[in-house]
């Protein structure tokens, strides 16, 4: 399947970074804010129980993951256009199949099929394709990007849930399925180029001028990058932060009413949790075009342990507002440096397969973090006692981002010697 036709005069990337933002956005029911307005109606029609809707939730999410470092390679290998069509498909018909579920078993297959496809490939594409199409630009990109699609992602519980008031819950995931297809497969098959070069582009829009230093070009393989301090470093965060997060937002009203908050007063933390977010992300991911990439690392993992530290003090009011915000930072921060990092540091020859990994890390560690809140609790005794032991991770993480030397850029390889690494590679 070739490129999609069109006009290849005017810069298409602006229009990309668009539809993968409306794309991104449309990972919704594959994402746990979208699932968790059908939890309830799983327990009540289905006869199960919180935990055993949690559970399949927790073996859906961890083998979903699994998939994500070889999606990546065939995404470098086939290209955006052609994986994005093919992922957007599956993906609306696996969230049309949920309202067909009628036990456990099914359901956690479910959960399997929207988790990989919804949050983990169709996200995973998305962001490549950003990659790909912007450069010098890359940071400002994907702020745009997050700032917009969390913005639209926040009201998702609220559009599922009025879904499921006018029609219920398996008509509400028929919908879904459906808005998915006609939103995204005909526009990837219009609109969608793999890479801005070709069509006659060039990332950004514009060439660099011939008398211009052109920057060194840095293209790692998955080998070489997985062996460098700073990938791991990076994941360290993303890991630590998908977990906790997670976690956090899990348990989130337990936590809140066991420190005094009505279920109302809790709810409302999310608001300046979600606001924080959104203008986070779009600060540190402009920040990555201009900066070291290391203190942003720690600056990032500094709010989630000032956030596990200020719970400690939450009561209701302004309190627990600073929790909802510093939570906030860190979620978007850590969104907005896994985006643009990991392009910035390893190229784009095999970003696919390298945010394949890396994705898979996350995912998994995500799936991770209600336990660790869960199993913490009884082993600690109290919430307060376990966001103490918790602030290590975080710590930890921090000191390695901010000690950690950055990638170094390399300048291309001849033809025979890249052929022979990619052999040995093999």
């Amino acid at each position: 399947m070739g490129d999609a036709p069109g006009d290849s005069t005017r810069f298409r990337g602006w229009w990309v970074l668009a539809f993968c933002t409306l794309s991104i956005t449309l990972t919704t029911p594959g994402q746990t804010i979208g699932v968790s307005a059908f939890v309830e109606h799983f327990v009540d029609d289905l006869g199960l129980t919180d935990t055993s809707v949690s559970t399949a939730y927790l073996v859906g999410t961890l083998v979903g993951s699994f998939a994500m470092a070889s999606i990546g390679r065939w995404i470098d290998r086939r290209g955006v256009r052609h994986t994005m069509l093919v992922i957007a498909t599956c993906f609306s018909a696996v969230v049309v199949a949920m309202s067909q579920v009628r036990n456990i078993a099914m359901l956690a297959v479910g959960f399997v099929g929207i988790r990989m496809l919804g949050q983990g490939s169709l996200s995973l594409v998305s962001q490549t394709a950003i990659a790909l199409w912007f450069d010098r630009r890359r940071g400002l990109a994907y702020g745009i990007s997050m700032t917009v699609s969390a913005g639209l992602m926040a009201g998702g519980p609220f559009v599922l849930t009025s879904s499921i008031d006018a029609f219920g819950w398996r008509t509400a995931w028929m919908v879904s399925g459906v808005t998915v297809f006609v939103l995204i497969v005909p526009i990837a098959w219009f609109l969608m180029a793999d890479r801005p070069e070709s069509i006659g582009q060039v990332p950004d829009g514009h060439a660099v001028h011939p008398d211009a230093r052109a920057p060194v070009a840095v293209h790692h393989t998955v080998g070489e990058a997985v062996r460098t301090g700073g990938f791991w470093a990076l994941n360290g965060t993303m890991v630590v932060a998908s977990a906790l997060i997670t976690g956090l937002t899990f348990h989130h009203f337990t936590m809140l009413e066991a420190k005094g908050l009505t279920t109302a007063e809790a709810a409302s933390v999310f608001l300046p949790q979600m606001l924080a977010t959104v203008s986070t992300g779009f600060v540190f991911a402009w920040l990555t075009d201009r900066m070291s990439a290391r203190p942003l690392l720690f600056l990032s993992m500094a709010a989630l342990v000032g956030a596990l530290l200020s719970y400690t003090r939450v009561e209701p009011g302004a309190t627990a507002w600073t929790f909802g915000l510093l939570v906030g930072v860190n979620a978007g921060s850590v969104r907005a440096l896994g985006s643009a990092l990991y392009p910035k540091w390893f190229g784009t020859r095999e970003i696919g397969a390298i945010r394949g990994v890396a994705t898979q890390l996350g995912v998994g560690a995500s799936a991770l973090g209600p336990v660790i809140i869960a199993v913490g609790l009884d082993v600690a005794g109290s919430y307060e006692r376990l966001m103490y032991g918790l602030v290590v991770l975080p710590v930890c993480a921090g000191v390695a981002g901010l000690l950690v030397a950055e990638p170094q850029a390399r300048p291309p390889e001849e033809p025979a010697l890249q052929s022979r690494r990619t052999a040995s590679d093999n």
